[in-house]
């Protein structure tokens, strides 16, 4: 791979995680997001540990309440493909826009 290809696929895949970003932000909103607060919203929590290289983002579809686990987990590895995890979160974020409506 020249030194080209190398740098376009690092763009694609910081793209990528930019965008699993957004959609987290798109499906938890930028309020607290609590259940006692906003109810069954649903809360997303937007995870990067840098030292794996991994990208997580967890769903909690009928909002967060201490010591749950959330309903939806989309992990990616930032040395693989994320487009399947994007694609992922694109899908909860419909469903979730569904519901509120």
């Amino acid at each position: 791979m020249t030194k080209r290809q190398k740098k376009k696929a690092e763009k694609l895949k910081r793209e990528a995680i930019h965008e699993m970003l957004d959609l987290a932000l798109d499906i938890n909103g930028l309020q607290k997001s609590k259940r006692d607060i906003t109810g069954d919203h649903p809360t997303a929590f937007f995870y990067m540990s840098g030292h794996i290289g991994e990208v997580e983002v967890q769903v909690h579809t009928k909002g967060w309440y201490a010591d749950e686990f959330p309903d939806i987990r989309v992990r990616a590895r930032i040395d693989d493909d994320p487009s399947r995890a994007v694609q992922k979160l694109r899908e909860v974020k419909a469903v979730s826009k569904e519901r509120r409506v």
